[in-house]
């Protein structure tokens, strides 16, 4: 072969290479800033399309910053990227507009992935937003929802400056220094339903009052899980899987607010740490397991630890006292230092579970509650347990019920069969009823009804009712 043909070959070869990795690349678009004007037209891309200047598709990706003006539309990303490349300010600039749906887009590469000023009204909804110095920013906006991302690898997954009644929910926030942070004023804002893993903090507020925190995820902080200071008061932390952090809530500078329900667990530092010169935070109903220290407070630091009788406190996996009178309490205080007193120490670790009328069914158990099951059509509640330790042998349960889940007198079976030991009419405060009860240990069904229930009423007094039209026909 003559080496000007091998080189035509390979020329042709390369050419064909060439050719082939042009036509796998998909197309970008870098023009300088891009407008959705507030007239309905797109202004610097032709890569963003409208039929109806209200839905606004990606057709492409996209190297440059967006700045919407127009209300009341959505911005689809078809799953396209949006792309700072580290040089420029924001993704997504919403300023002074309401009611902006952006969905389904990758968002990366800015200073602030997503920016609202003075909006309202808008949803981000199921996005990935990654690799911005600051994810999603809210200032001055209100009534805003953030649901279903993805957020990664920021300063801030999520910052709010003085903002209020947004609703941050079931997103995903991984590898920031700060999963949620609530600043300057930030009130009545919902927190709930977040997987925040693996960031330096995993929520912060600050200077804000009045919010809510409620049924998240929040493990492997590098520093904290829950941070509450700056005069940040009237907050709630309910519900939420506080585990393997460093610390699980540090409070500092900050009075009243209210800490229940939670679960504390296997924190490498401190459960709860409470800094000098703060009072009247509330902690009940919480479960302190396998933290290397539950609680640390500084002096003077004077908070409350239960919520009285029959509620009850917190349940503390190193209490060693005993519950001879059967009530699912312990029968002496849990000493946290000579300012702060469980009164009302747990035996077992406090469960809530959520019925379909929306109300909560209370369980206290030194069992492991493998489910449970409320059946409205025939008022009956079904708790499968098992023994938390291979050598426990003895099991209880303390459970508050609404009136309106279960009417009175109640009937308590353990796979078929009576409690070893019962009290069905533990406490009444005019709206739940507690009862107690215990059981020999292994896997056991729990059925709990009414005495009559409400599924046999009917039956029972038709029948009534028949029999005395008889008698009275036979007299």
């Amino acid at each position: 072969m003559s080496r000007k043909l091998v080189y035509s070959v390979v020329l042709v070869v390369v050419l064909m290479g060439v050719f082939g990795l042009a036509f796998r690349v998909q197309r970008v678009e870098a023009s300088g800033t891009i407008y959705i004007k507030a007239d309905g037209g797109v202004e610097g891309t032709t890569y963003i399309v409208s039929g109806d200047n209200v839905t606004y598709v990606f057709t492409a990706d996209i190297n440059d910053s967006i700045v919407v003006e127009r209300s009341n539309i959505i911005v689809d990303g078809n799953g396209h990227t949006l792309n700072g490349s580290g040089s420029l300010m924001y993704g997504f600039n919403l300023t002074s507009v309401s009611n902006v749906t952006i969905r389904n887009l990758n968002v990366m590469g800015f200073g602030y992935g997503i920016y609202l000023q003075s909006s309202i009204l808008s949803i981000i909804l199921e996005n990935n937003i990654t690799f911005n110095e600051g994810n999603i920013y809210l200032g001055n906006s209100s009534d805003n929802t953030i649901t279903g991302n993805t957020i990664t690898d920021g300063a801030e997954a999520v910052q709010l400056y003085a903002s209020s009644n947004n609703t941050i929910s079931d997103n995903s926030m991984m590898h920031n220094s700060r999963g949620v942070w609530l600043r300057s004023g930030s009130t009545e804002n919902v927190i709930h339903g977040n997987n925040i893993t693996d960031n330096g903090e995993g929520i912060s507020v600050d200077n804000s009052s009045n919010n809510t925190i409620v049924g998240n995820n929040i493990t492997r902080s590098n520093d904290v899980g829950i941070r509450l200071l700056s005069n940040s008061r009237y907050n709630t932390v309910t519900r939420n899987n506080i585990d393997n952090n460093h610390d699980g809530i540090k409070v500092q500078q900050s009075n009243d607010n209210t800490v229940v329900g939670n679960n504390i667990t296997r924190n490498s530092d401190y459960g709860v740490f409470l800094f000098a010169y703060i009072h009247d935070n509330i902690f009940y109903h919480n479960n302190f397991l396998g933290n290397t220290h539950h609680v640390g407070t500084y002096l003077p630091s004077v908070h409350v630890w239960d919520n009285g009788y029959p509620s009850g406190g917190n349940y503390w996996s190193n209490y060693t006292g005993v519950d001879l009178n059967h009530d699912g309490m312990g029968d002496t205080e849990y000493i946290i230092n000579a300012n702060n007193t469980d009164y009302y120490p747990l035996m077992g670790p406090f469960h809530s579970f959520s019925t379909t009328l929306g109300l909560h069914v209370k369980v206290i158990s030194n069992s492991t509650i493998e489910s449970f099951q409320y059946f409205a059509s025939n008022s009956t509640i079904i708790m499968h347990v098992s023994n938390m330790t291979a050598n426990q042998t003895r099991g209880f349960c303390r459970i508050s019920i609404p009136y309106e889940v279960m009417s009175e007198p109640f009937n308590v079976t353990i796979d078929g069969a009576n409690p070893t030991y019962w009290n069905y009419t533990l406490y009444d405060n005019g709206t739940h009823r507690w009862i107690y009860f215990e059981y020999e240990h292994t896997t056991r069904k729990i059925v709990i009804i009414p005495e009559f229930p409400a599924f046999l009423i009917l039956p029972i007094f038709m029948i009534a009712t028949l029999l005395a039209v008889k008698a009275r026909k036979k007299k």
